[in-house]
């Protein structure tokens, strides 16, 4: 007699690996890590962990909706590294929290709308209306750093958000836990989240539906932005300087993140909670290298088996749904 080894008509491998694929890959980071030393599985540095990855976090966030109706945002790493830049120019040139932290939301929010708007209104390729925002910013960057690392004056507040710890989590990662929250509930649960599933099922079907898709989008880009930069308060605060050439490096590991998370919950659709699994599993990746002691191309490598493993797991997924 044979036995049954198959659930809902796929074998039991394929069924598990499709389901758990990141829980098992977090699993085995961890177990390994833990093995190869004594201070990986500590308090510390499991807080440590996460705060380091709100910066990539925050930036997933605004991958992931911008993915979700199918729009790829290049100026993301460029627009990191503006925002870091723009508040310490502000802070180095004598204005305090007040002004830092709102003016680097608010550029923040602008280059999101116009990219939105080049991309929605004039009809021009995300990648190509993005990347030229981009360009744009690092230009902007370079002059205004003069081509140096600045550091003077960075306000308290900001040092504080990205470096201090309430109840052993940094304000930062408590930060990052509550946006997640709230955009999966957004997601998830409002008539806005469904709409950008919709129209990324199909932007006209969503339009001929009553969704004014043209707002929607624009909206998106804008939320991307503002949320990259959330993303560059925690990063000055963390590292007490910007640096002209940061924030490119950030861009793929951050669409890797968001990709990843079709590997889990909802699986082959974009969500937040498949996103909090692939945050861990690259921050437990990349700090348990550095742990180790492996050399700094270990983590390039590792992010871009990362990005390699999240591309095949899209397509996987997009082929046992039919999308392709």
């Amino acid at each position: 007699m044979e036995t049954n080894k198959s659930i809902d008509g796929k074998p039991l491998i394929t069924y598990f690996l499709r389901r758990y694929i990141l829980i098992i890959l977090l699993g085995i980071l961890i177990l390994f890590f833990s093995i190869r030393t004594e201070s990986f599985l500590t308090v510390r540095n499991l807080s440590n962990i996460l705060m380091i990855q709100v910066t990539t976090g925050c930036m997933s966030i605004g991958a992931l909706m911008i993915l979700v109706v199918n729009e790829f945002d290049l100026s993301l790493g460029y627009l990191l590294g503006f925002c870091m830049m723009l508040g310490a120019w502000l802070a180095q040139n004598g204005h305090g929290a007040a002004v830092v932290i709102p003016a680097m939301l608010l550029a923040s929010v602008l280059a999101g709308l116009i990219s939105g708007i080049m991309t929605v209104k004039c009809r021009v390729s995300s990648f190509i209306s993005t990347l030229a925002v981009g360009i744009t910013l690092s230009g902007f960057t370079t002059g205004m750093s003069g081509g140096n690392v600045l550091s003077s004056n960075i306000p308290k507040a900001v040092i504080a958000f990205g470096q201090k710890r309430f109840f052993g989590v940094g304000y930062c990662t408590w930060a990052m836990i509550l946006l997640l929250a709230v955009m999966y509930y957004i997601l998830e649960h409002t008539s806005f989240g469904r709409s950008l599933y919709a129209i990324g099922g199909s932007e006209r079907v969503a339009y001929l539906g009553g969704i004014k898709t043209d707002k929607v989008r624009i909206t998106v880009f804008m939320l991307a932005g503002l949320f990259t930069g959330i993303a560059a308060v925690s990063q000055l605060g963390q590292s007490g300087s910007a640096n002209p050439s940061y924030g490119m490096e950030m861009l793929m590991p951050a669409y890797a993140i968001a990709l990843l998370s079709m590997a889990a919950y909802k699986l082959g659709t974009y969500n937040i909670a498949g996103l909090v699994l692939a945050i861990l599993v690259v921050g437990v990746g990349v700090n348990g290298l550095g742990l180790i002691g492996a050399t700094y191309w270990m983590e390039h490598l590792f992010n871009g088996i990362v990005l390699i493993l999240a591309v095949l797991i899209s397509i996987w997924e997009r082929h046992a749904h039919g999308l392709v």
